[in-house]
């Protein structure tokens, strides 16, 4: 049902919500933490939750600080996040586009149909689409983007369920919207009478450093007088969905129905060859020209799919209808699924306007991912590689960064979609069953092994705790119970459980971020023993309880800090706790310092104190950190007392 929320009609309404949502497991402010538009969010016609929607919030930010979010359209949890992707000219950072789009940015190198949501590297990006007006001299070129565009906030527009630029280079008025989870729409209006009116279709674009994601793709051209069909695929090897030794395979179906193209070529190797309808290589694509028209329409329905070329034409034709779907419904069906999920959490009050913006905006993030796996009639590619098919009414998820997310989407996402946690669960069992192992962070059908520990144990425990219990738990506990003890899975699952088991802390000098690792996996085995206890397994709980006190192994009395231990037993602390190190070295902490680190019991907040002493000496000691954390507002790493939620407004 609803979650109807009072407030009371004052400056505290959103710290408030702020603290609600941080008990919940979501800080607004650390979702939102990145970049506040300074422009206004289209009003939606219907005067609702939309208006309150800007995707441009957290596409801007600047190293560990970055928003890494599609500025483009989806829906809800959708596989295709159609999205542009841009550059400051010939200048490309990665950390300013693992969304594939930054607000600083100053052109758009195309629009791309797949994307991570807030990631911290670089992936995906995949098939990109963009206008143009001309090919280059002598149908050559060395600058793969040779096509890009200036454009301005001025001229662009972000809602949810549509976004719209003006190419300034082309005089191209681009708009995209969504038609499902795997289908999409571009609508491309050519002004003007300079050169033709070309679209190109680019099967080599990728989100990566130096455009080497992409090692095999192809694309092939079917046109008639009624229609013009472009497929390919794609092989993308990025920086996580290469950890298979492969790569992830994206196929293409576009089809074309109000325009006839008086040309077509395809290009490979940097050439393009008019006349030729198909070509394989490592990056290639196709050009449709449409001719010199002063004013033309041109509308582009794409369908993705990671199982095969035909589910791609399947998917393109289910979700738009047989292709019949006009790009106005489109955008009506999206924001109508988007209005369904906002509409979860009622805000009474009469709300300063920033703070709705806010607050509705970073719901809409927080249901942007994990992304739909399985596609039209449940098809779906497991973590086997072999094609499988959902029972009736269980999706398949995937790209989900546990590490992340565990402690703050995924809580909140019990509360307001409960089957978006069960789908997740199923999602999880399932990759054991195929796998062999509870992925730690999986993107796509692949164990990227990013991140530490395996905190899938705190999003089951916690789905028990809260009697969501309509999922296969002992297969579950099964994996999870796996990965605690056996030191040789066949994935990435605890990184120095050998020295953990054997003395209970794992060892700076052989395992790097050595003390997160022992904090992380005591909190894991806590979980461990949460649901063995739910499962009547009394002997797994007295296990998985005392392991859950590792903590305590690398705690320094004398100095009163969680602290990195070698095999000798020696503490290794730092003389400045505030100190990171892991930027430098890779000995003690993950992506945080001793002074943060020195919090993380959730699990056992009075064990935590005892070590102080005191109660009177935890609580000045946290008391100085939150002290110290108000002398940087700034939420980009390394601010050496940054937590979830200590932004201004909290």
């Amino acid at each position: 049902g609803i979650k109807t929320i009072l407030f009371k009609m004052e400056q505290r309404v959103f710290v408030v919500l702020c603290l609600l949502l941080t008990v919940s497991g979501v800080c607004v402010c650390a979702v939102e933490r990145v970049y506040s538009s300074d422009k206004k969010v289209t009003d939606n016609p219907n005067g609702d939750v939309i208006k309150f929607v800007d995707p441009f919030i957290s596409t801007g930010g600047f190293g560990f600080g970055v928003g890494g979010d599609p500025v483009g359209v989806q829906v809800p949890f959708g596989t295709m996040r159609l999205s542009p992707d841009g550059s400051k000219g010939d200048v490309w950072l990665d950390f300013e586009h693992y969304g594939g789009y930054g607000y600083g940015d100053t052109h758009i190198r195309c629009f791309s149909h797949t994307h991570m949501v807030g990631p911290g590297a670089c992936d995906y990006g995949n098939i990109g689409v963009m206008a143009v007006r001309k090919t280059p001299f002598g149908n050559k070129w060395t600058n793969d983007y040779w096509y890009q565009s200036e454009f301005s906030h001025g001229r662009e527009t972000a809602v949810a369920g549509f976004y719209s630029v003006n190419l300034t280079t082309h005089d191209v008025e681009v708009s995209l919207t969504s038609c499902g989870t795997h289908c999409g729409m571009h609508k491309y209006m050519f002004h003007g009478s300079s050169g033709s009116n070309m679209i190109v279709f680019d099967m080599g674009q990728s989100i990566s450093d130096k455009r080497d994601a992409i090692v095999f793709s192809n694309v092939s051209v079917y046109a008639t007088e009624e229609y013009t069909e472009v497929t390919g695929v794609a092989l993308n090897k990025g920086s996580l969905t290469g950890r298979n030794g492969v790569g992830v395979y994206t196929f293409m179906y576009a089809r074309i129905n109000n325009a006839v193209p008086v040309k077509i070529g395809t290009f490979s190797s940097r050439f393009l060859e008019w006349g030729s309808m198909a070509v394989t290589g490592k990056q290639v694509g196709a050009i449709l020209d449409f001719g010199s028209n002063a004013e033309q329409e041109i509308v582009i329905t794409v369908g993705i799919s990671y199982v095969s070329q035909p589910q791609a034409k399947v998917n393109a034709e289910v979700q738009s209808k047989a292709f019949s779907r006009s790009f106005s419904s489109c955008i009506v069906d999206t924001q109508a699924l988007w209005r369904g999920q906002l509409l979860k959490v009622e805000v009474k009050s009469v709300m300063p306007r920033d703070d709705a913006i806010t607050f509705y905006t970073a719901l809409y993030h927080s249901m942007m991912a994990p992304t739909q796996w399985s596609e039209e009639n449940g098809w779906y590619l497991g973590m086997d590689n072999k094609l499988h098919q959902t029972p009736a009414n269980v999706i398949r998820y995937t790209d989900m960064s546990i590490w992340d997310i565990h402690r703050t989407q995924v809580p909140l996402l019990h509360l307001l979609n409960e089957d978006v946690s069960y789908n997740i669960a199923h999602s999880l069992v399932g990759m054991y069953k195929e796998g062999g192992d509870i992925p730690r962070w999986p993107i796509a059908n692949v164990y990227s092994g990013c991140m530490i520990a395996n905190h899938a144990n705190i999003i089951f425990a916690d789905m028990v705790a809260k009697g969501l219990t309509s999922f296969d738990v002992e297969t579950a506990y099964e994996g999870m119970r796996l990965q605690a003890t056996d030191v040789n899975r066949p994935h990435i699952g605890r990184s120095g459980l050998d020295e953990y088991l054997k003395l209970g802390y794992v060892a700076s000098n052989k395992y790097g971020k050595s003390a997160s690792l022992t904090l992380a996996f005591a909190y894991d085995d806590f979980a461990l023993a949460s649901i063995a206890s739910f499962l009547n397994k009394t002997e797994d709980v007295a296990l998985f309880s005392n392991r859950s006190k590792y903590y305590r192994h690398i705690w320094n009395d004398k100095s009163k800090y969680m602290c990195p231990r070698n095999l000798s037993g020696t503490f290794e602390c730092h003389v400045d706790p505030s100190l990171h190190e892991w930027l430098i070295t890779d000995e003690g902490f993950c992506e945080g310092d001793q002074a943060e680190w020195r919090w993380f019991v959730p699990h056992d907040i009075d064990g935590l104190i005892d070590l102080f002493g005191s109660k009177e000496l935890y609580i000045q000691e946290l008391t100085t950190f939150f002290e110290r954390t108000f002398l940087d507002n700034s939420t980009t790493l390394p601010n050496p007392y940054y937590w979830a939620g200590s932004c201004f407004e909290v």
